[in-house]
């Protein structure tokens, strides 16, 4: 079983299962190792451009998030998959070492841990990616006794047969689901199933349905159409929160100078969980969303 960490709890109705006990979550999809270079420009061809900062360290959405839920007070369980190599094992030994249990990430012995090398500059970062081990084999593996052994499940990742399953095991055993949609559309696999939708407002602006310039009608739209919460992050404009039959709540962040924007947007996403399933209202979620995420792009490869 896994044991629930302590953490403060709030008084509210509308929250999740059993809100008087600090949380249980699964967090389903990626860990890689990410190489993040500090620079205010891409080299140009044949040139060799001096980076201003570098920094080697554990990353993948996932993986953030379900560290920053562990920091945040939750006890979390994840499921991925790494490499049978060197830094495979730092990415294990660094989840272990922030209080997630791994005992559901696979080890595969066919693939290298998977990569991203990050440009990142105070406006902006670009990213490139080496998939590495197949998770699917270990999302596949995921049984209806891990599901229900805890109070929520928080998804990243591609709608493939094995996330869409777990994600149906959740709706099936009456567990919370949120959904990191991370650059695609996922809502063939939110509809219907999940609580909470966490987006950045350029990957809302390229939605399908999205309305030109206004982000929050966006969300409101999507919030409509899944029957379920849509969470946008804003930038230096903060974050909003769109729920159906409500207007948009919308909480401003202090203004900061960005160092480093990657894995800015998990921590937001371990704050506003942590937050969601303590039972804290939802300005209060946004805020220990943008707080989280604060700690993390003032420095250049700071973990959520």
């Amino acid at each position: 079983m896994l044991e629930p960490a302590q953490a403060p709890g709030h008084d509210r109705p509308a929250a999740p299962r059993s809100a008087v006990r600090a949380k249980r979550v699964l967090v389903v999809g990626g860990t890689n190792f990410d190489i993040i270079v500090r620079t205010e420009r891409l080299p140009e061809e044949h040139e060799k451009l001096r980076g201003g900062a570098c920094s080697a360290l554990p990353g993948g959405s996932a993986a953030n998030t379900a560290l920053g839920l562990a920091r945040q007070g939750c006890a979390v369980r994840l499921v991925s998959a790494v490499g049978d190599d060197t830094l495979g094992r730092v990415c294990l030994d660094d989840l272990r070492a922030g209080g997630v249990d791994t005992s559901l990430v696979r080890t595969d012995t066919t693939a290298r841990t998977g990569m991203a090398i990050v440009f990142s500059s105070a406006t902006g970062k670009r990213m490139m990616t080496f998939a590495g081990a197949d998770r699917d084999a270990a999302v596949a593996a995921v049984t209806a006794e891990a599901v229900c052994d805890v109070d929520h499940v928080h998804v990243v990742g591609e709608p493939t047969p094995p996330l869409t399953r777990v994600v149906a095991l959740a709706r099936q055993h009456d567990r919370s689901v949120s959904v990191e949609w991370n650059g695609r559309d996922m809502s063939a696999l939110a509809r219907g199933s999940a609580a909470l939708n966490l987006m950045n407002a350029d990957e809302a602006r390229r939605l399908p349905e999205a309305s030109p310039h206004d982000t929050a009608a966006t969300a409101q739209r999507y919030a409509e159409s899944l029957a379920g919460e849509v969470i946008v992050t804003l930038g230096p404009d903060g974050a909003l929160w769109a729920s159906p039959g409500r207007r948009p709540v919308h909480v401003p962040v202090r203004p900061v100078e960005p160092v480093d924007r990657t894995g800015g947007g998990d921590a937001f996403n371990a704050g506003v969980l942590a937050g969601w399933l303590s039972g804290a209202p939802t300005e209060e979620c946004l805020r220990r969303g943008l707080e989280s995420a604060l700690h993390v792009i003032t420095k250049i490869g700071a973990h959520p």
